[in-house]
């Protein structure tokens, strides 16, 4: 069981409509004050995450939210007297959408830079973690070290809309004569990642060295590996409205303070199982 947003709050779920999606709304009870004045100077700020990227953000077996971010975020909360967050969850590619129509504040769902998401939104500057990403093979597959290798074949990226998709698009754009195939699914299990390799459904995919650890683990033996040089060397950063400046700087601010204090790498190891709040 994760630890409460407060100890002096209680956490509910309240499902809301939201187009085609219908994501769960964790709040508190309690109002905060602010230093300078009542609970009617906080501002209610709504935080979009995940609910299946499991240890980052998800639903635990009691339905409440979890995860990396959860952990993170309510720290933040705490040193920002001015605000008080709740969160609402749905799946990655609709963090996104809630964002565009103005019905959250912030997106936190291990958002990487690139330029398609820096032309619509407002980057936070303060990266809460590093994000090194790597092809991945079955064990015994060698033939693959590179995305040139993978012309013709497919590869697993995540879900629509993420990152990885984004770098292979950009490399199918350079390369047209060594097209890679893209496959995406929001929400895989350790298993059905490892079962996706193993049984050929892609030749490669693209992960993190934690997450092939975490399906390893999972899978109960060393079945898929690393291989070659990084994808991608990046970061992580939450995403606002492109006007939302203020409370971009107050997070910002937040998050400095938190790897200051060693309060950020203490949540990574204990989430993530590592600090991977600086290098890799």
């Amino acid at each position: 069981m994760k630890r409460s947003n407060r100890n002096f709050q209680k956490t509910f779920i309240k499902v809301l409509a939201l187009g085609l999606v219908a994501p769960a709304l964790f709040t508190g009870c309690a109002k905060k004050a602010s230093a300078g004045g009542g609970k009617d100077d906080v501002r209610k700020v709504i935080v979009g995450t995940g609910n299946g990227y499991e240890p980052y953000c998800y639903l635990d077996e009691n339905g409440n939210l979890a995860g990396y971010e959860y952990e993170v975020l309510k720290e933040v909360d705490k040193l920002l007297p001015q605000y008080e967050f709740e969160y609402q969850t749905s799946d990655f590619t609709n963090v996104l959408i809630s964002l565009d129509a103005g019905k959250i504040d912030i997106a936190a769902h291990q958002y990487e830079y690139n330029d398609e998401r820096n032309a619509k939104y407002l980057f936070g500057t303060e990266a809460y973690t590093t994000y090194v990403t790597y092809l991945v093979v079955p064990v015994d597959k060698e033939d693959i070290k590179t995305l040139d290798d993978l012309a013709g074949k497919t590869v697993y990226t995540g879900g629509k809309g993420s990152n990885s998709t984004y770098i292979v698009e950009g490399y199918n754009e350079k390369n047209p004569d060594k097209k890679i195939t893209i496959e995406n699914a929001e929400s895989l299990t350790s298993e059905e990642f490892v079962q996706g390799l193993l049984s050929g459904k892609w030749d490669a995919a693209i992960a993190t060295r934690r997450d092939v650890d975490k399906y390893n683990k999972a899978y109960g033996s060393e079945a898929i590996k690393i291989v070659g040089e990084p994808i991608q060397t990046s970061s992580t950063n939450y995403l606002f409205k492109k006007d939302d400046t203020q409370l971009q700087k107050d997070i910002d601010g937040a998050i400095k303070q938190l790897k200051e204090n060693g309060k950020l790498a203490e949540i990574s190891i204990a989430q993530l199982g590592g600090d991977y709040t600086e290098n890799e």
